[in-house]
């Protein structure tokens, strides 16, 4: 038993030292600079004052260019005169209907997140939204005709409800707009 109880020590200092160390790393990964980075739960810039999030990178392996889909045709339309706030929902269906054309699912996370990867901030570097659209606020959120951030509640990968809080910009009021595909 003595003999062995050099190599089961050695192997139990190497196994803290792997488990401390990687820990760390995994903390150090959470950092942007000396900025924690947004966990998943957190609102958006515009839900909560203090929060400011910046726009998703685009990670090295995506393409470096990015290709407009079909549906990007009828961005126009999105928040014109000759269209209704039911009809701005339904085009945004149609760009996600789009998006899980080309890489299988609706895209996932807070509006900055989802808007990112519908103007092609995805790994196929498709754009179902041109990326320059003026319903793209400077945080990169997509808004609703009235300056507010959609709401997008994924129900799968595959069936998304979008919200809009309507012309009195607040959410669970008799205004609100919403449209689940």
């Amino acid at each position: 038993m003595r003999r062995y109880l050099p190599f089961v020590l050695i192997s139990l200092v190497f196994v803290i030292g792997y488990l401390f160390f990687s820990h760390n790393r995994a903390k150090e990964d959470d950092y942007e600079g000396d900025k924690p980075a947004p966990h998943a739960n957190e609102l958006t810039a515009s839900q909560e004052p203090g929060i400011s999030r910046t726009k998703p990178p685009r990670p090295a392996s995506f393409p470096k260019t990015i290709t407009l889909l079909p549906s990007a045709a009828e961005a126009d339309l999105l928040h014109s005169t000759d269209t209704s706030p039911e009809e701005d929902l339904s085009l945004i269906q149609s760009f996600l209907r789009s998006h899980r054309g080309a890489l299988g699912a609706n895209p996932v996370g807070l509006n900055d997140e989802i808007t990112a990867a519908l103007t092609g901030n995805n790994a196929r570097g498709a754009a179902s939204l041109p990326g320059n659209h003026p319903a793209i606020s400077a945080q990169g959120e997509l808004l609703d005709r009235w300056g507010t951030p959609y709401r997008f509640h994924a129900y799968s990968g595959k069936l998304m409800e979008v919200s809009s809080a309507g012309p009195d910009r607040k959410f669970f009021t008799s205004d609100d707009v919403k449209l689940t595909e």
